[in-house]
């Protein structure tokens, strides 16, 4: 009966021990932030800037055909259209949540769910002057919004929401985007400018 009572508080001090060295997964964090500014407006139509996050700058070579199953960009733009890669758009984790207009600052982490994917969209296939005409395209309606349109007495403004929106990227990470300009340093309407924060390592921390 010693001999047992030895052996059982012997062993219960190994397990304790290697409880007690064993320590909680290490999250890495690799945080990317840029303000971009893309290099050209698109037109009316199919017509998408893409861009990558972990690569920082603009994916070409893209067209409705190669960019549904591409994990080579996160986001792209069209005029005031937003696509993710996810959904009807690609075929990468992607997705979008709007946080609202809050401080920057303030979005330190990202949600772990709650991320729409992207779906079908009505954009503006051209535009004369004289009317609008529509088509059917893919996008996520999250970003719906994020330029408005004001018509003053110069004619029409584009004035960006403030929004903050938390993103997924095509392979699953995680960033926080805000889209600031419309214009480019001459004043012609059309350039995206946006800023974002990257999550390039483990966890969803910015």
């Amino acid at each position: 009966m010693r001999n047992f009572r030895f052996i059982t508080v012997a062993l219960l001090g190994v397990v304790m021990a290697f409880t007690a060295c064993k320590k909680d997964p290490v999250e890495v964090s690799d945080v990317k932030a840029r303000e971009v500014k893309l290099s050209g407006k698109t037109d009316y139509g199919n017509d998408w800037i893409y861009y990558s996050f972990v690569e920082e700058k603009e994916v070409s070579g893209l067209d409705e055909t190669s960019s549904k199953t591409s994990d080579s960009w996160d986001i792209a733009f069209n005029r005031y259209n937003v696509r993710t890669n996810s959904g009807d758009s690609g075929s990468g984790q992607g997705g979008a949540y709007d946080a609202g207009k809050v401080d920057w600052t303030s979005i330190i982490e990202a949600n772990e769910n709650g991320y729409t994917a992207d779906g079908t969209l009505q954009i503006v296939k051209s535009f004369t002057g004289q009317g609008v005409t529509y088509m059917t395209s893919n996008g996520n309606d999250i970003f719906k919004d994020c330029i408005k349109l004001e018509y003053g007495a110069q004619g029409p403004v584009y004035i960006p929401n403030d929004h903050v929106y938390v993103m997924k990227t095509a392979k699953g990470k995680y960033a926080k985007v805000w889209i600031t300009g419309f214009y480019n340093d001459a004043g012609d309407s059309g350039y995206i400018s946006f800023k974002y924060s990257y999550q390039n390592g483990d966890g969803r921390k910015f």
